[in-house]
């Protein structure tokens, strides 16, 4: 990764950009995680103690990840390799789940229930996804597209140029993501005064969508074929808490629940064969692809309101 991102000298030293926007995404997410434990009223020295434990999981678990699931990775796996992080490699499920860990252990340690914690986790976790999104822009191709062949898409804004072609800055579109969920987080928790039911919520807001930009990514990051492994993660994190919910509110909307997540897997498939082999304008393909992934969104909210859960 040094070779490929953007650095700046200080008093002698070499810094990464990429590094300084990661650093501030942690920085306001301990922040906002400090500030909810108090609105939960939580014991004291939660928030350090989870910081303590967040930051050396989070980059211990997304490490891991991407070294078992990366395949041009595996074909030279190492435990030295693996623990030469600073070369890069990293996986954003992978520090998602080392934080939600330290959230366990945390609640553990200080006698907090568990589901407090990660609610908490789930209300502040998307100003880190922002951060580093737009960390993503310091690096040489990681978030963007494949080559644009829409025209008015490659000489927008949103598009940069290889030397070749025109490629979409699908960062930005995921920073923005992250940042108009963060914000619903926050209002939502002030409007509520509590942090309850933001655990499901956020799985199912940022599973959903965030299907959709690995769709759009074409970094070759964690991806086989057509398909992108860390996109099958996601897909699990809006599936659980929706079929979760709907066990909660009967039978009939287990049945519904399980019925979409299977139509879901085959129109998914079938819209990514056809965005990477067929002629088909994939604008015209990603229409109804978003369409298809907020069915999933909204019933799980349903759900959600209607089992108490939120």
């Amino acid at each position: 990764m040094t070779e490929e991102t953007i650095t700046f000298s200080l008093l002698g030293m070499t810094g990464s950009w990429y590094g300084v926007f990661v650093a501030w995404g942690v920085l306001l997410t301990l922040i906002f995680f400090a500030r909810y434990c108090k609105i939960e009223g939580v014991r004291p020295g939660t928030a350090p103690l989870f910081a303590v434990l967040a930051i050396p999981l989070g980059l211990l678990c997304s490490r891991l990840l991407f070294c078992l699931l990366d395949f041009r990775f595996l074909g030279m796996f190492s435990l030295r390799a693996a623990a030469m992080f600073w070369g890069g490699g990293f996986s954003m499920v992978g520090a998602l789940l080392g934080a939600a860990l330290a959230a366990v252990l945390t609640a553990r340690i200080q006698r907090v229930r568990p589901v407090t914690l990660l609610n908490i986790l789930a209300a502040s976790i998307f100003f880190f996804i922002c951060c580093e999104r737009i960390a993503e822009q310091f690096t040489e191709l990681l978030g963007r597209s494949r080559p644009l062949t829409t025209d008015w898409l490659a000489n927008s804004f949103l598009a940069e140029f290889d030397g070749y072609d025109g490629l979409l800055r699908t960062y930005v579109l995921e920073a923005v993501t992250a940042a108009a969920l963060a914000i619903y987080m926050a209002a939502r928790v002030t409007r509520r005064g509590t942090v309850r039911g933001c655990l499901i919520a956020g799985m199912l807001l940022l599973g959903c969508t965030q299907v959709f930009w690995e769709s759009l990514r074409f970094d070759r990051h964690i991806r086989y074929s057509f398909i992108s492994l860390q996109q099958i993660l996601y897909a699990l994190m809006f599936a659980v808490p929706l079929v979760y919910c709907a066990a909660k509110c009967g039978k009939k909307q287990v049945v519904t629940a399980l019925i979409v997540c299977a139509a879901l897997v085959g129109a998914v498939v079938g819209l990514e064969f056809a965005i990477d082999r067929s002629s088909i304008s994939d604008l015209l393909l990603y229409i109804p692809y978003a369409l298809i992934l907020a069915v999933p969104a909204v019933l799980g909210l349903r759900y959600q309101k209607r089992s108490g859960l939120q």
